[in-house]
């Protein structure tokens, strides 16, 4: 939807499927309509910051929804044909893929149908009934298209009173074939910073020696400052010195909002042992975490905690860690000194190990802000740049994040026309606040293509704390339908179907990594990694949170992280990927609100726990009502027979289940889409 070319790409293979069956007497009409059409689309989305002119403008936003409704209903029903033109497609049972565990699988499944004679006969026959409803269904999503169309002239006048200066510039994002990357990890500009806190955790300041000489509790040192300011980079690259790593073990656990005791302690343990533990009450977990920590010398780290007000919960938790003052630390960060101020208390410790970060100094940001613009260019062609570029780092007012955001998003528009006008008026009221912070984001994430937006906001469905791998990112967000499909192989099914199929397949794997690099590149995301001994045991990508903030403000209405059922009365019907977390404070009637969402593509169940019989049938229910689901995702153990309903999910390109009947693999051969399988049953695909 992101161009015209894209809808009338879409409009014309509509077309062809209803002349290839007869059925696009009448619609010379709609075709002509959508014809004069295009050009009034591509005014529209050629608007600058298209995005940025919906959030003020109901009018333009309205008509994108409609506009996204009849393209995406054209989209089902093309799906839905190629669905069926897949299943009528003669079974080879020499296909590519039969000497695999779901290549065998689905040979036996193809033989049972094969020796259904009169089955076959009636499915024959309800085929067709259902291709004349699809059919319809495509025309009507055609005409409505077309009557999209002549609500533009409104929008164009929403456009014309909101429209911005229009700020283009000059990419290089693709400089002779390569992408830049710079070093995301360097650290900047906090060195004094560090080696204060260095020196209060491992006591080798008098200062230090003297306040740690009555303490009782664990000592905690607390780093405050509000978003974007580097509390965790700093916290990140004091973990990683030596003389920290000598004294204690890290503990890393990243807090957020939701703060109970019990998760928790399960994230603690979690980090110390590696694995999950198997239970889920507190009395437990906290025998089981002294057993481990009791001889150990542990430095804690509680990253991005929001709590000021739940003092039981801070108790409970810290019940545990304060009969095993064996030398060990705590390291906290927050946006609050409140939150500060009740760990400290609640623990029985001196309050005054707290510091509060500043701006970063005017020298260092601007080390900064070269270091993210200029990095693997000849910066001495870009000497003309170095003068505004010393105007644009003051006016960031130190800002780790909003420098290194906004260095991206410059570094992708090297014209000194638009380093001026962004000067002049993007940062004229740039305060440094944090709501002046989040309007400077936005404007680098209007500055995206429409695809990486897209890729961005779909990331509010996890945690702040989520660690993203890429396999699996990029795997959903092919699967949710997030990337721009190439020509769809069905069109080759008269060669090899298989291998056009994997081709097909590979290049969405390329774009979607792609973007993910690009977005890592413009500090949408961090990457980091893990070492053991001095080796990378894994890589990770991490959203900051106040990058997290921003996807979730800029999803509204198309995703939805609910964790507490009354946020239900708070989305919108128009909301396509859903993710449900800590299921035990849903009802089956909280279950059966999802049922308002009629157009979803992603469902994800973020609960790794065993639900109630009455929810899992709940939900079994909506996911098989949910026509147009692209993907399912479900951590919940109980899952069993949840795959026995999904045979008429016919758009379905992934799948995750914990667990799976034998019965529910079989059906998913008849899930011609489906490219992503996972299941701990024991059959695990990756792109099939």
């Amino acid at each position: 939807m992101a161009t015209a070319a894209a809808v009338s790409l879409l409009s014309t293979k509509a077309f062809n499927h209803l002349d290839n069956y007869g059925k696009s007497d009448g619609m010379e009409d709609v075709k002509n309509r959508l014809r004069l059409a295009m050009p009034k689309f591509q005014a529209v989305f050629n608007v600058a910051n298209l995005e940025s002119i919906r959030q003020q403008s109901s009018a333009l936003d309205a008509w994108l929804w409609r506009l996204r409704d009849a393209v995406e209903e054209a989209e089902d029903s093309i799906d839905e044909l190629e669905y069926y033109q897949l299943d009528a497609k003669p079974k080879d049972p020499k296909v590519s893929g039969r000497s695999s565990c779901f290549g065998k699988m689905k040979h036996r499944f193809v033989r049972s149908v094969i020796k259904r004679g009169n089955a076959l006969d009636n499915t024959r026959k309800k085929f067709t009934h259902r291709h004349r409803d699809t059919l319809k269904r495509l025309a009507k999503a055609l005409d409505g298209l077309a009557k999209a169309a002549e609500g533009v002239e409104d929008v164009f006048a929403a456009i014309d009173h909101l429209r911005g200066t229009g700020l283009e510039g000059q990419s290089v994002d693709d400089e002779d074939g390569k992408v830049f990357l710079s070093n995301a990890t360097a650290f900047i500009g906090r060195e004094n910073e560090k080696k204060q806190i260095i020196g209060w955790l491992t006591n080798t300041s008098d200062e230090s020696s003297e306040t740690m000489s009555n303490v009782t509790g664990i000592p905690i040192v607390s780093v405050v400052g509000h978003g974007g300011m580097g509390k965790t980079a700093l916290a990140q690259s004091i973990c990683e010195e030596e003389e920290v790593l000598k004294c204690f073990n890290v503990i890393w656990v990243t807090v957020s909002t939701t703060f109970d005791a019990t998760s928790l302690t399960c994230k603690i343990l979690e980090c110390v042992t590696g694995q999950k533990p198997s239970v889920d009450r507190l009395d437990p977990l906290q025998q089981y975490l002294k057993e481990k920590l009791k001889s150990m010398n542990y430095l804690l780290v509680l990253d991005d905690v929001w709590e000021d007000k739940k003092l039981h919960e801070w108790e409970r938790l810290f019940a545990p860690l304060r009969q095993l003052n064996t030398g060990s630390k705590i390291l906290l960060t927050t946006r609050m000194q409140s939150v500060s101020n009740m760990a400290a208390s609640v623990m029985g410790v001196r309050r005054d190990q707290c510091l509060t970060l500043q701006g970063l100094e005017e020298d260092k940001n601007l080390e900064l802000f070269n270091h993210h613009v200029f990095s693997g260019l000849n910066s001495q062609a870009y000497m003309h740049f170095k003068l505004i570029g010393e105007q644009i780092a003051k006016k960031l007012g130190g800002c780790p994040l909003v420098t290194k955001v906004t260095s991206g998003h410059l570094r992708g528009n090297m014209t000194t026309e638009y380093w001026h006008r962004f000067l002049d008026e993007s940062l004229e009221s740039f305060k440094s606040a944090e709501h002046d912070i989040i309007s400077v984001l936005r404007l680098s994430y209007y500055d995206l293509p429409t695809e990486l937006q897209m890729c961005f906001r779909y990331c509010s469905l996890f945690p702040v704390d989520h660690e993203f791998r890429k396999e699996e990112l990029v795997k959903m967000w092919i699967g949710s339908g997030l990337i721009s499909q190439p020509t769809s192989y069905s069109h080759s099914l008269k060669l090899k179907v298989v291998d056009a199929r994997q081709k097909f397949l590979e290049q969405l794997g390329d774009t979607a990594n792609q973007f993910l690099a690009q977005l890592t590149r413009k500090s949408f995301f961090d990457r980091k990694s893990r070492a053991r001994r001095g080796v990378v045991t894994n890589e990770y990508y991490l959203m900051n949170g106040i990058m997290h903030e921003l996807a979730r403000t800029m999803s509204l209405g198309e995703c939805a992280r609910i964790t507490d059922p009354a946020r239900f009365e708070d989305e919108k019907d128009t909301v396509r990927h859903l993710c449900i977390a800590q299921l035990h404070n849903f009802s089956v009637e909280h279950i059966n609100k999802i049922f308002c969402f009629k157009k979803l593509r992603t469902i994800i169940i973020d609960s790794n726990c065993e639900a109630a019989e009455d929810i899992a049938c709940a939900l079994e229910k909506v996911l098989e009502s949910s026509k147009s689901l692209r993907l399912i995702h479900s951590k919940l153990r109980n899952t069993l027979n949840f795959a026995d309903k999904f045979v008429n999910l016919k758009h379905l390109r992934y799948l995750y289940l914990d667990r799976m009947s034998p019965d529910g693999m079989r059906d998913t051969s008849k899930l011609h889409h489906l490219t992503s399988f996972h299941s701990h049953s024991g059959l695990h695909t990756g792109i099939l």
